[in-house]
C-alpha cells in the first residue's frame, strides 16, 4: 500500500521518487484487515493510471467500488466512485449520488456534494463541492473542481461565480505549493520578497516600501505581481488574508 502511495504521489507532483521496501508480518492482525490494504493500493495505483490514461481508469474505478460495496465498505465505496465519476463514468456517478447519504460526518457531507455536482453539472453544485473539498482537506479535489467551476463561470459570464471559484482554486493551491513539503510560508521567500510582504502587511505603499530598500515603486510593483501569482492572489487584501491565515496555523 506505501509503495503504491508512493507510486501516486510521485505522478501527482511529477517527481521522482524512490521506492520504499516495506517490511511485511504475517501475523493475524495484519491478515484481518489484508483486503482493506489491497483495496487502498489498488486505488492510489488507479489514481495514478488516472492521470495518463483515463479512459482505461475510469471502469475499473467503478468495479473496485462496486467490489468495496459487496464487502459493506459503503465509504470505501464511495471513494472509489468519486474518482471515476471525476472521470465522467455515469454509473459511478449514479452509485455515488444513491450511497453517499450513507455515509456520515464530514466526509459523508463531501461525497453528497461532490455527487450532487456530478449529477446535476451545475456551476454552483461545482463550487459548493469545491468548498466542502477545501473544508475537508482535500485539496487536490477541491483544486480540480474549483478550476472546472472557473472555466464554467468565466464562459457564462458569471463574475460572482468566477471570482469565488478563483479564490478557492487559489487557496487550493496555495497548500498544494507551500504545505505539501512542510514548509514553513516564510521559508519559501526570498529575503527582498519576505520585505515586501512585511510591508503590504503592514499597509505601506509600494513608494514606501521601495524608498526603504532602496528600489523605485515601479520595481516593487514587478516583484510584487511575480509573488502574486506564487502565492495564487490578485490584490494587496488577499495577500494579507493569506499572510495572516499563515501566521495562525
Amino acid at each position: 500500500m506505501a509503495r503504491s502511495a508512493l507510486s501516486l504521489s510521485a505522478v501527482l507532483t511529477h517527481q521522482r521518487t524512490e521506492v520504499v521496501s516495506i517490511a511485511s508480518d504475517e501475523d493475524a492482525e495484519a491478515s484481518r484487515h489484508s483486503w482493506w490494504a489491497s483495496f487502498e493500493s489498488r486505488l492510489f495505483d488507479l489514481q495514478a493510471l488516472a492521470q495518463t490514461s483515463p479512459g482505461a481508469a475510469g471502469p475499473q474505478l467503478y468495479e473496485l467500488g462496486a467490489w468495496a460495496d459487496e464487502h459493506g465498505a459503503h465509504t470505501l465505496a464511495c471513494l472509489a466512485w468519486l474518482e471515476a465519476g471525476r472521470l465522467g463514468h455515469e454509473q459511478a456517478i449514479a452509485c455515488l449520488a444513491a450511497s453517499a447519504a450513507r455515509v456520515d460526518g464530514a466526509l459523508g457531507r463531501l461525497l453528497r456534494a461532490v455527487a450532487h455536482a456530478f449529477s446535476t453539472d451545475g456551476l454552483q453544485a461545482l463550487i459548493t463541492a469545491a468548498r466542502e473539498a477545501l473544508l475537508f482537506g482535500a485539496v487536490v479535489l477541491c483544486a480540480q473542481l474549483s478550476g472546472e467551476a472557473r472555466k464554467r463561470a468565466v464562459a457564462e459570464g458569471d463574475a460572482a461565480a468566477a471570482k469565488e471559484a478563483r479564490i478557492l482554486l487559489g487557496r487550493s493551491r496555495r497548500v498544494l505549493d507551500f504545505d505539501a513539503d512542510g514548509k514553513r510560508f516564510h521559508e519559501n521567500l526570498g529575503e527582498l520578497e519576505h520585505s515586501i510582504v512585511t510591508g503590504i502587511v503592514e499597509g505601506r505603499t509600494s513608494a514606501e516600501i521601495g524608498e526603504e530598500l532602496h528600489l523605485s515603486a515601479r520595481t516593487i510593483e514587478w516583484h510584487l505581481g511575480r509573488l502574486y501569482r506564487r502565492v495564487h492572489v490578485a490584490n494587496r487584501q488577499e495577500l494579507r488574508e493569506v499572510v495572516a491565515e499563515w501566521l495562525r496555523t
